[in-house]
């Protein structure tokens, strides 16, 4: 096996090892890093006598590190591990001349007999890979090339959080015989529709329920807006034709009418975006300037006011249909990368500490230990919502245990996923800027896709982004049932 030919690399006890690892994180989740780099770097020592050094190095944000990335390929500074979505892994193997040139392919390495999941006792690796949340799993293997090229670190989603006290004041206009504990679980299944009519009874009465209050509703991507409304109207955001190619699916008929519903929303004063407004919803939300706000159960803690000035309730977003259900999945993603400067030897042996290094993170114990820390990410593996640990804290109760409990028990991995490939990242912020420029009327619709499919295709300076069948996306798929094009 691959993996059988790196062994000997390692045999050599005075040789050390060192893997880069890039990453996007913030304080906390660096300190809880570094505990478990150096509990790996002992293991190694210790069963091996082999010395490893893991050397984490921040770059910025999402967007720093795909720039960062793509851009070390000819000149050979990527790292041995990266953060990444998986729209970003996608670029980097359209850069390859070859498959596997830059991008490991890790179904080498899960499937090892010496160093696969579940073959290292030791060091807490007991699982195979079928105890990786499934959809999380699988978004690592939509890229062009078979095989997983992307693994999981910890997820997370969109949820809502929303003021207890202000709710309750809309409720006594709304539906008066909803009370107490009856209003949290209509919150958990309301519908999108209802959950716009309250946001009307909100507008109606603004100056009963509170002075501070601008609009009832922000939501932080506009982004996730788009892709998730148009999602649960049951239209695809991107997709691949017969033959593989990409295509814009977004760029339809149907999908313009998804966006023409939110204007008049947004035109009524419902909400608002961070695309609109510059600053997230959990900044207007702890002042009281919104009721509810909807942002990445990554950043939960970001939500809870200071001093408890109010009670927040946390439930899933509303869905237009809950039986059709979908959310967006999100949270750090890691790659492992081959470096064009080194020798096959030095890169042979990095990356296999490197995957070492992330099968170690994977483990239960760990995992759990770096969520529990972290500012609301949920574990990736079917066996962390199992430990002691991650029970307790479940049932703790604590702010970040309850968001937690709505993602797990009520999103419960209805995910939606999206076929990934060069210019799926830029066409996700494109399709977000539509939303921003035609709800402040800086656009019309039709302009406004227009413009984002332009944009997506030029930025990266390619043709075979297709649009789908001027018949748009749910027509065509009924007619292909039919035996039609």
């Amino acid at each position: 096996t691959l993996l059988g030919g790196l062994t000997g690399c390692g045999n050599n006890k005075s040789d050390g090892v060192e893997v880069i690892f890039w990453h996007t994180f913030g304080k906390t989740i660096i300190t809880e890093l570094e505990s478990h780099i150096s509990e790996f770097e002992d293991y190694i020592q210790q069963t091996e006598g082999k010395k490893v050094k893991v050397t984490l190095k921040y770059q910025g944000g999402y967007d720093d590190i795909l720039r960062k990335v793509r851009d070390g390929f000819s000149v050979g500074t990527t790292p041995t591990m990266a953060i990444a979505y998986p729209d970003h892994v996608a670029e980097y193997m359209q850069a390859e001349k070859t498959p596997g040139q830059f991008v490991v392919n890790l179904d080498n390495y899960m499937n090892d007999p010496e160093y696969g999941f579940g073959t290292e006792e030791k060091m807490g690796d007991t699982a195979g890979k079928d105890d990786i949340v499934a959809d999380f799993l699988a978004e690592g293997q939509q890229y062009k090339n078979s095989g997983t090229y992307s693994l999981p670190l910890m997820k997370s989603t969109e949820i809502m959080f929303y003021n207890k006290t202000l709710v309750q004041k809309v409720f006594s206009y709304y539906n008066p015989s909803i009370l107490g504990d009856q209003i949290d679980e209509f919150m958990s299944t309301m519908t999108w529709s209802q959950f716009m009519d309250i946001c009307k009874v909100a507008v109606e009465h603004k100056s009963d329920i509170s002075p501070t209050l601008e609009e009832p509703f922000r939501y932080d991507s506009d982004s996730n807006f788009f892709i998730t409304q148009l999602s649960q109207s049951g239209y695809n955001f991107l997709s691949t034709d017969e033959s593989g190619n990409p295509v814009l699916a977004f760029d339809s008929a149907e999908a313009k009418e998804v966006v023409r519903g939110l204007k008049a929303n947004y035109d009524e004063g419902l909400f608002t975006t961070k695309g609109v407004e510059g600053t997230y919803g959990s900044d207007a939300f702890t002042k009281g300037e919104c009721i509810f706000t909807v942002g990445s159960s990554g950043g939960a803690g970001y939500n809870f006011p200071t001093g408890d000035s109010f009670e927040v309730g946390i439930a899933k977003v509303p869905a237009i249909s809950n039986e059709k259900a979908k959310y967006i999945t999100q949270g750090p993603t890691v790659t492992l990368l081959r470096n064009s400067k080194l020798s096959d030897e030095k890169n042979d042996e990095a990356v296999k500490y490197g995957w070492r290094f992330l099968k170690y993170l994977l483990t239960p114990n760990v995992n759990v230990s770096i969520c529990i820390n972290s500012e609301g990410y949920i574990p990736v593996r079917e066996s962390c919502y199992k430990t002691e640990d991650y029970i307790t804290f479940l049932d703790s109760g604590i702010e970040l245990s309850r968001c937690a409990s709505v993602v797990i028990n009520q999103i419960d991995g209805h995910y939606i996923t999206n076929p990934v490939f060069k210019g799926s990242a830029t066409a996700r912020n494109e399709a977000g800027g539509i939303l921003t420029q035609v709800f402040l009327g800086n656009k019309t619709i039709a302009a406004a896709f227009s413009d984002a499919v332009n944009q997506t295709r030029s930025e990266e300076h390619t043709s075979e982004l297709q649009s789908p069948p001027a018949l748009g996306c749910k027509n065509m798929q009924e007619k292909k049932k039919k035996g039609g094009a």
